[in-house]
């Protein structure tokens, strides 16, 4: 009997919840299984995003960029050509790599990051310079006998001819409409639309094809290098040197300021004028719509208010906002008041015992006072009217017993 005891005691004495250590790991391992699963997923994506971008970009006509909009595919054909391929991505670097031989330097900058100074410093670099889309700052630097003409429009359907006799434009035959036109020595592939006035064309180059400029950068690109001739004139635009600096200006290429830049500098020059008149718009406005107050007046306080202008002001309150039944039960509340100081009640007299009073000093029967002092309930304008007529005849025939 002691023995059975002893086991039963300890029995009882059983600490935690009697599960293992491996299995209470395994349950809770469990439980978070999910979210470890998550958080290995997102490092997962985040490291091969960062590892496995291999230098490729996604800026429009680069060199590391497949994408339709880059130039992966011109970059690739000139290497296996014996082309080398120098993706400059700084200014200095692009300045050292075209001044160490026989090179060709590809700019193309849409977003002006580089300055007039910056871009003197490219000035004769290279043995040829190839401008994508210049604007007038980048020729008025570095090609001062090219200008801008204006727009050709895609909507063209047919491709542009190249009308000249340089060679790399006459062995490309035709190139996709698009892009700029510009005028300078040498000019090909002419706009169709183009009527009167001095020639220009997509293709413009100086005498001596030092500088070219190609209007229409879509050319270069991958979804486009395959049309036409298209891949023609960029292989023999950009493969006539051992060398080709691809470069292209980033932000970083900005140049620093001693001085601190003022923010209204950035702004356009139309920007002052537009405020200014939006400014004078406004005061304008002001004044067409303003309220016109006439002087103030003077009057002595308190200012006494007759109970009539009261009484009618909350009454177009309660019409104004539909309010038949809050209107009644005013009525309702007003007359039993009144009706009680007359008989002689107590205020605190209920409903009931003001209808049996006014019962005994009314030839009205009981149950039509009972129905006009406690359960009657208007419903329309008109009622409310009749019933307070009705309210106020009883109070009258009260006051004449």
């Amino acid at each position: 009997m002691m023995t059975v005891e002893k086991d039963q005691a300890t029995v009882a004495e059983v600490v935690g919840d009697g599960s293992s250590a491996g299995r209470t790991a395994a349950t809770r391992i469990r439980r978070i299984a999910p979210w470890l699963a998550l958080g290995f997923l997102l490092v997962t994506v985040v490291l091969v995003g960062f590892f496995g971008r291999s230098g490729q970009d996604g800026v429009a006509l680069s060199p590391a960029n497949p994408a339709p909009a880059g130039a992966m595919a011109l970059a690739e054909v000139l290497k296996g050509q014996g082309v080398e391929v120098v993706h400059a991505e700084s200014l200095e670097a692009a300045a050292a790599s075209a001044s160490a031989g026989a090179s060709t330097l590809l700019l193309h900058d849409p977003d002006s990051w580089l300055t007039s100074e910056q871009l003197s410093t490219l000035d004769g670099v290279a043995d040829r310079l190839v401008l994508v889309e210049p604007d007038n700052m980048i020729l008025g630097e570095l090609a001062p006998s090219i200008r801008q003409a204006g727009l050709i429009p895609t909507s063209e359907d047919d491709p542009l001819p190249a009308a000249c006799q340089v060679g790399d434009a006459a062995a490309a035959g035709t190139i996709s409409a698009g892009g700029f036109a510009y005028r300078a020595d040498l000019i090909c592939f002419p706009p169709a639309t183009a009527q009167g006035g001095p020639p220009s064309g997509s293709y413009a180059a100086t005498a001596g094809q030092e500088v070219v400029v190609l209007g229409h950068g879509s050319i270069i690109s991958n979804e486009a290098i395959d049309q036409d001739g298209n891949a023609a004139l960029a292989l023999r635009t950009l493969g006539s040197s051992p060398v080709l600096i691809w470069y292209q200006p980033t932000a970083a290429d900005l140049a620093l300021t001693d001085a601190p830049v003022d923010p209204l500098n950035l702004l356009p020059d139309w920007v002052n004028l537009v405020m200014l008149w939006l400014l004078g718009t406004g005061l304008l406005a002001a004044l067409w719509r303003g309220r016109r107050l006439g002087p103030l007046t003077e009057e002595p306080l308190p200012v006494v208010v007759r109970a009539a202008e009261t009484a009618e002001g909350r009454a177009r309150l309660y019409q104004d906002s539909a309010s038949i039944d809050r209107a009644a039960a005013n009525l309702r509340a007003a007359t039993l008041i009144r009706l009680a100081a007359r008989l002689r009640l107590p205020a605190t007299s209920s409903a009931t015992e003001v209808v049996a009073a006014a019962a005994r000093h009314s030839p009205r029967l009981p149950a039509d006072l009972d129905q006009l002092l406690r359960t009657e309930t208007p419903t329309s304008d008109a009622q409310l009217v009749r019933w307070s007529q009705d309210l106020d005849a009883l109070e009258k025939e009260i006051d004449a017993r």
